[in-house]
């Protein structure tokens, strides 16, 4: 089964940030992706009055915080309607206020109206980690207590000389998107049905299937059929996955396969080597494969390993991707305790 990836909805977190027109002093463009912005923390501070009590305090808080946020190499914008001198941070302006409606303003023909202040936590790879509305009183702390653990997670440290061509994106899926896969499993398509693509076809209610391959015991996977389910993980692998992986590899993703969640509980059993998606003349179309780990913290083992690169295993965190050619060996560990919950995905395109 195919399906067309859908268009990007309104910006969330985990969400790649649009490159809005917004405007430096001198009147050239600043963007987040730009060459010598990309691979910086970003926070942009939307202000509709730098003169009311609510917008001083935001900008007296992040005042404060200037040596912890330059120690973590964080640069702060204020985006303003207009420029305005003697500010402790760069202005940059919004003209058609496209940026400062999302990010939460009041915005009417085009120029802001009201709201604010609004703080958006862009990461280095442009997709927004966390937004702050007025209701936070200390959006310089807040931002903070964010960047703070991401800037310790990305310390530089020695890659595996034989380190694989795989691409890790963090964030696909909040934490509430993973407990609710994880109780879809639960909950839904307990009818067991027997292991084959073929036993698929023309299904729009969810069923689980064992997956006996090479005479492992220990994964069963809930086949996602039911159209509000797909909706829910095309809404975020959408706007979120896709263009990364296009940016990665230079390939544009259109299509994907029916979704599965897959459960590991248990010894694994049967042969313990690795495997390739696309070998078999049904699955030749296949050209990336996607797994989101649901709850990493929960279990211990199913790691996944590329040996033909290294003996190096990998174990992103709940809600980050891991994506990967499917000509790519690869294999997933034993599991060692707990029960591993993981959105699998083939994507593919025209080509």
């Amino acid at each position: 089964m195919s399906t067309q990836m859908p268009a990007a909805p309104t910006l969330a977190i985990g969400d790649i940030v649009p490159k809005w027109p917004l405007k430096r002093r001198n009147g050239e463009s600043f963007e987040v992706h730009s060459d010598d912005e990309s691979g910086n923390f970003h926070v942009l501070v939307f202000l509709a009055n730098t003169a009311d009590a609510a917008g001083k305090a935001a900008l007296d808080g992040f005042a404060r915080r200037r040596d912890d946020l330059d120690t973590l190499g964080v640069r702060v914008r204020l985006v303003l309607p207009k420029i305005e001198e003697g500010l402790p941070f760069p202005v940059v302006t919004d003209p058609d206020g496209v940026a400062s409606r999302m990010a939460g303003l009041t915005v009417a023909l085009g120029k802001v109206t009201g709201g604010g202040p609004s703080v958006l936590v862009v990461a280095p790879n442009q997709h927004l980690a966390a937004r702050f509305g007025p209701e936070i009183t200390d959006p310089g702390a807040a931002a903070l207590a964010v960047i703070g653990p991401l800037a310790e997670r990305r310390r530089a440290g020695l890659v595996p000389v034989m380190h694989p061509p795989v691409l890790v994106v963090p964030d696909v899926f909040n934490d509430a998107d993973c407990k609710r896969l994880i109780n879809i499993y639960a909950m839904q398509g307990n009818e067991f049905v027997e292991p084959g693509h073929n036993q698929l076809q023309g299904r729009t209610t969810d069923c689980k299937m064992r997956i006996p391959d090479y005479g492992r015991d220990d994964r069963i996977d809930h086949w996602v059929c039911a159209p509000e389910t797909n909706n829910i993980i095309d809404s975020r692998i959408g706007p979120r996955l896709i263009p990364e992986i296009h940016r990665a590899f230079n390939y544009k993703v259109t299509r994907h396969e029916r979704y599965r969640i897959a459960r590991y509980e248990g010894a694994q059993k049967g042969s313990k080597h690795g495997h390739r998606d696309n070998t078999l003349p049904f699955v030749a179309h296949r050209r990336f494969a996607v797994t989101i780990n649901l709850n990493s913290d929960e279990y211990d083992g199913a790691e996944i390993r590329f040996p033909e690169f290294s003996e190096a295993i990998y174990k992103p965190p709940a809600g980050a991707a891991i994506v990967f050619s499917c000509s790519l060996l690869h294999e997933v560990m034993p599991m060692r305790s707990g029960r591993r919950f993981a959105l699998l995905a083939f994507l593919f395109g025209e080509t």
